[in-house]
């Protein structure tokens, strides 16, 4: 048995899917089959089945991916604590990041930390704000950057890298285009365009919603798209309109591609997130957290 079958079988675990995991891992699904089976020989006990709905984990394997998470959190924190004993600064950070951070934040931060730190290199990977917290929670990187932390609250340290603001964006010839901001009620007589269920956006604007004592079970939506890139495409194209984030949106607003309208009387104001592990970190990720502190405190 070797630590890279237990993430398999992790990764697979959390995934719910042999051939995705294998996506995700970088590998071929006939290894990720090869690592699940060997563990299974290993432990004499079938670890996860197949379902309708994909693969679940067995009563046997509830047992291994509690010990196996344990197993690999007690490995991190020993790379972490020797990695602290070295007095050079390099290796790799690793980050999982929704949208709006990792196109808009991430990159004058990792910029200014390379100035000094030219050795680290950083690979980003672009996923919701679920996935990236759910990859956090797996130990497949280092941090997440977010736009949402419910729900997750306890689990991670968090700090605040940026703010920004939730708009709504109409077609230029829409009715409302000539207007500068909207009620919510407005809103729900409208298509409106949602993103996927586990995006960080969705749960903000679904928060909005909730403060204001409308459901979101109210919006008229014929749509779900999986980026705020495409949300936009879709409401420039007139199929109908949305709420995103102001920063995404201004881009488009210059191109004449659609209208944008605040909303009225509601706290639209987003918060955006880096996380990390409750647990040691390797030293260049340590020293990259407590700049990214210290660059926040600064913007405080």
């Amino acid at each position: 048995m070797r630590l890279d079958y237990l993430k398999t079988f992790l990764t697979v675990a959390r995934i719910g899917s042999f051939s995705l995991a294998a996506k995700e891992l970088h590998t071929s699904q006939g290894t990720v089959s090869n690592h699940i089976a060997t563990l299974e020989e290993y432990f004499d006990a079938q670890l996860l089945k197949r379902t309708i709905k994909g693969v679940e984990v067995t009563e046997s394997g509830a047992i291994l991916q509690e010990a196996a998470e344990k197993i690999l959190y007690t490995v991190e924190n020993a790379k972490a604590q020797i990695s602290s004993t070295k007095h050079k600064l390099t290796g790799v950070i690793k980050i999982a990041a929704s949208t709006i951070p990792e196109e808009h934040l991430l990159p004058s931060l990792i910029v200014e930390f390379q100035k000094n730190n030219s050795i680290v290199r950083f690979k980003t990977k672009t996923e919701d704000s679920v996935t990236s917290l759910l990859s956090l929670l797996a130990n497949d990187v280092d941090f997440a950057a977010t736009g949402s932390i419910r729900g997750y609250d306890e689990r991670f340290e968090a700090i605040e890298i940026g703010r920004e603001e939730l708009v709504l964006v109409v077609p230029r010839g829409h009715e409302l285009a000539s207007r500068k901001s909207v009620s919510l009620q407005e809103i729900l007589k409208y298509p409106y365009i949602n993103r996927e269920e586990t995006s960080g956006t969705r749960a903000e604007i679904e928060r909005v919603l909730e403060v204001s004592g409308i459901p979101a079970s109210k919006l008229k939506t014929p749509l779900e798209l999986g980026s705020t890139e495409s949300v936009i495409t879709a409401v420039s194209e007139g199929i109908g309109i949305s709420i995103v984030s102001s920063i995404a949106s201004k881009k488009a607003q210059a191109a004449g591609l659609v209208a944008i309208l605040k909303l009225e009387g509601a706290d639209s104001t987003r918060k955006l997130y880096l996380l990390r592990p409750k647990r040691n970190l390797l030293k260049a990720a340590e020293v990259f957290w407590e700049f990214c502190k210290e660059q926040a405190s600064k913007k405080a």
